[in-house]
């Protein structure tokens, strides 16, 4: 009887080192789920983490994420990143003090992932970067049949272009009509001869000068052009019974776009398309660029409650000013700039299954 302590003693040694055990392979199992360049490019940071934050061993760390990666492959970055700090003898707190806030931010570039650390100590602030191509990795979250995305380009004009649209053949008792919407006027041309012609122009006047970022949005079901302060209207079939007046600074609801959350990114350009080919909904994203960079259009497919990479990006050689569905829901209309022609342009993206 006096062996029974000593027995269950060792029992207990034995499932405590096999729950021990057991937890590793956990760990490991969640890494493989990191492509290995990312896995690089983390231990890379934590090294870089490591020197700046000298002599501070314990941090509070906060992730913010503005790219495209999915939530499972942010808290996946997360835990491989405490992980490799672990292994360097520092430590992740969630509790006050701590010797340092580390806050990481996961951004992209048109051809990069882009990883920013800023380790903040008192007033002293010190961030250090990494980056992981993009074509490399593969979105953890993504399966399934993919979309391809496609452009057709409609339209350039050296001017600025606010939004456009297209009467088909089929919807007036001459040929297609192109309706481009700028700052100062509202344009159709009709395809004649194998070209856009142009023949007609409703100018917009205004009491004061144009804003330099005024937006406007063409509703060719309603027979409408709205800016912020001017209307236009008619048959857009009939571009002679189109005029363009003053109008009060609201809009039509139609015409409001709320910002939305796509993978922890607020997102202001957005299309929302049906679904195609029995993938979907989807939903058509910009880039996180400014105005100044090369953009391009991510789709995405929810599924359940979260958002998964459906695609490659389609690239644009400039930022996109607007991005719009159009009214079957199965494309979008998008204006872009070409930084390296310095011209507008107008195009169609449309969706199709992929391999």
């Amino acid at each position: 009887m006096r062996r029974l302590p000593r027995l269950f003693f060792l029992l207990a040694t034995i499932v405590l080192t096999l729950l021990a055990l057991t937890g590793g392979p956990s760990r490991a199992q969640s890494a493989l789920q990191i492509p290995p360049d990312w896995n690089k490019a983390l231990d890379s940071l934590a090294d870089k983490i490591a020197a700046a934050a000298k002599p501070a061993k314990t941090f509070s760390l906060n992730v913010k994420n503005i790219s495209s990666l999915s939530g499972t492959d942010v808290a996946g970055l997360r835990e491989e990143l405490v992980a490799d700090l672990a292994a360097r003898k520092f430590r992740i707190t969630e509790k006050a003090p701590s010797d340092a806030q580390l806050q990481l931010t996961l951004s992209e570039s048109a051809d990069d992932y882009v990883w920013v650390a800023e380790i903040r100590r008192g007033d002293t602030r010190e961030a250090v970067m990494v980056s992981a191509a993009r074509d490399m990795v593969k979105n953890s979250t993504s399966a399934g049949p993919s979309i391809t995305l496609q452009r057709k380009a409609i339209w350039e004009q050296a001017g600025k272009i606010l939004d456009f649209g297209l009467v088909s053949e089929a919807a007036t008792d001459r040929g297609s009509i192109l309706v481009i919407l700028e700052p100062d006027k509202l344009s159709f041309y009709e395809y004649r001869s194998g070209e856009w012609q142009l023949t007609r122009a409703v100018a917009i006047g205004r009491a004061r000068p144009v804003e330099r970022d005024v937006s406007g949005r063409i509703n060719l079901p309603a027979g409408k052009a709205e800016l912020p302060d001017v209307e236009c209207s008619g048959n857009f079939q009939h571009p002679e019974t189109v005029t363009c007046a003053g109008a009060a600074a609201t809009q039509d609801a139609a015409f409001i776009t709320n910002p939305i959350v796509m993978q922890e990114r607020t997102v202001d350009s957005y299309a929302a398309l049906a679904p195609v080919c029995g993938i979907g909904p989807l939903t058509l994203v910009s880039g996180p660029g400014d105005w100044t960079q090369p953009d391009e259009i991510q789709v995405y497919e929810l599924k359940g409650h979260e958002a998964v990479v459906s695609g490659p990006p389609l690239k644009f050689p400039g930022p996109i000013l607007a991005l719009w569905a159009s009214e079957d829901g199965k494309s979008a209309r998008v204006v872009s700039r070409n930084l390296q022609m310095g011209a507008y342009e107008a195009s169609i993206v449309s969706v199709s299954c992929g391999d």
